[in-house]
């Protein structure tokens, strides 16, 4: 059973369906991540001491490690939405009286849920743009650049539908309630 705020939500309810799914898609983006992370750990010094101490370069090496710090950064952002460790200005929410806060914050997610919508949608038409062009340096599409870039806005705008519906449909430290 999903919990929402600490709280077990109702087994068959909306708040239920959104944690598990977003329960779901953060612990197989997590491996990703973190898959990534080794990619990138294990490609880049491997790169450097076959440069300077054999001479030697993997031509593939730069590419790759580019790629899997795109892939990395932008599937981690909604990690951090779900954890409300993105950047927060808080200059307008310290001044306005404690009861308009929580309505603010709901329009400020449904905002950036919707910007995370529209980036998810351009990325999308963009990789489908790119997709037939191939790296320089391999067989493969540079609409994989793209790819994490819609695949996490999407997610981020799941997150932040969560934190708009409101405290109900949060999970516990999923992000200010």
């Amino acid at each position: 059973m999903s919990t929402l705020n600490g709280v077990a939500a109702p087994p068959g309810t909306a708040a239920a369906a959104l944690g598990r799914v977003l329960d779901g898609i953060d612990w197989i983006v997590a491996k990703v991540v973190t898959g990534a992370m080794i990619g990138m750990v294990v490609i880049i010094p491997a790169q450097v001491f076959m440069r300077y101490a054999l001479n030697l370069s993997i031509d593939w090496a730069e590419e790759i490690s580019r790629l899997l710090f795109v892939w990395t950064v932008f599937l981690a952002i909604p990690l951090g939405i779900r954890r409300g460790a993105h950047v927060g200005m808080t200059l307008l929410t310290d001044v306005i009286p404690k009861g308009l806060r929580a309505g603010l914050a709901r329009l400020m997610a449904l905002l950036g849920m919707g910007l995370m919508a529209l980036v998810g949608w351009q990325a999308a038409i963009l990789t489908l743009d790119q997709w037939d062009e191939p790296m320089s340096t391999l067989d493969v599409s540079v609409g994989l650049f793209m790819l994490p870039v819609c695949i996490g806005a999407l997610h981020g705008a799941l997150h932040l539908l969560s934190q708009a519906l409101g405290p109900a449909f949060r999970r516990a430290g999923s992000g200010p309630t």
